[in-house]
């Protein structure tokens, strides 16, 4: 039997549980991060016309290691920084 899904209620679940537990409510906003992060890589990708094959004859990682890092399964920060310099980015850090 197929239930079909409901994102408000879902979400209303998340936040309960994330606001009753500190350490689950660390895991998601760090999920929430990486997701981010992952987003702004595929637009900024995107928006320079790159695909993925791009990224990897210019970075000389292989494709595969491009798809796993868009889909957030991985990834040193040396994979992260030649994907960023193959776009013309770097990587910098500031506080929240």
């Amino acid at each position: 039997m197929l239930i079909k899904s409901n994102p408000a209620e879902e979400q209303k679940v998340i936040e309960e549980l994330v606001a009753s537990d500190e350490s689950l409510k660390q895991q998601h906003q760090l999920f929430l991060a990486e997701m981010k992060f992952k987003q702004e890589l595929i637009e900024k990708r995107k928006a320079r016309a790159l695909t993925q094959k791009d990224i990897s004859a210019i970075s000389g990682l292989s494709q595969q290691a491009i798809s796993r890092l868009e889909k957030g399964k991985g990834g040193t920060i040396e994979t992260i920084i030649r994907y960023l310099s193959a776009m013309g980015c770097s990587l910098t850090l500031k506080e929240t």
